[in-house]
């Protein structure tokens, strides 16, 4: 199955490096993707969500696929889709705006914790706001 961008094409605009970054995703080697979707949200027009929202697991299979290994993500994207029984169907962007989205990704040997103003700060937070950060377990 070949890969392609979700989105089409993406352009980093702050790269530092003399040679772009290369963000067709089908032109490295064995790419694979794999979906996440989170519990639905329900919102009325004019409201804002934003909001931790509880974890998401990944699927079983790549947890134990990568289970001790490194994983390469290369690329990421998100989309607001309604779930139809022909179908994920995409919400239309004037429909539901989405642009302060985050996601978290940590492995077996860390936690995702609410950082201290002083973590956050070594993050470049700046206005003592929760901050969330994964962080290796201490035991």
């Amino acid at each position: 199955k070949v890969v392609e961008n979700m989105n089409g094409a993406y352009t980093i605009s702050n790269s530092i490096h003399s040679k772009p970054f290369n963000t067709d995703y089908s032109s490295y080697e064995n790419v694979e993707y794999f979906d996440v979707y989170s519990p639905p949200i329900t919102s009325k027009y004019g409201e804002v969500y934003w909001t931790m929202m509880p974890e998401v697991p990944l699927d079983e299979s790549i947890v134990k696929r990568f289970n001790g290994k490194v994983m390469a993500i290369v690329g990421y994207e998100t989309d607001q889709v309604f779930r139809t029984p022909a179908g994920d169907k995409s919400v239309p962007i004037t429909w539901a705006y989405n642009h302060h989205y985050i996601a978290y990704l940590k492995g077996n040997l860390s936690e995702l914790r609410q950082a201290t103003p002083e973590e956050a700060h070594k993050f470049g937070h700046q206005q003592g706001s929760m901050v969330w950060h994964t962080f290796m377990q201490d035991n």
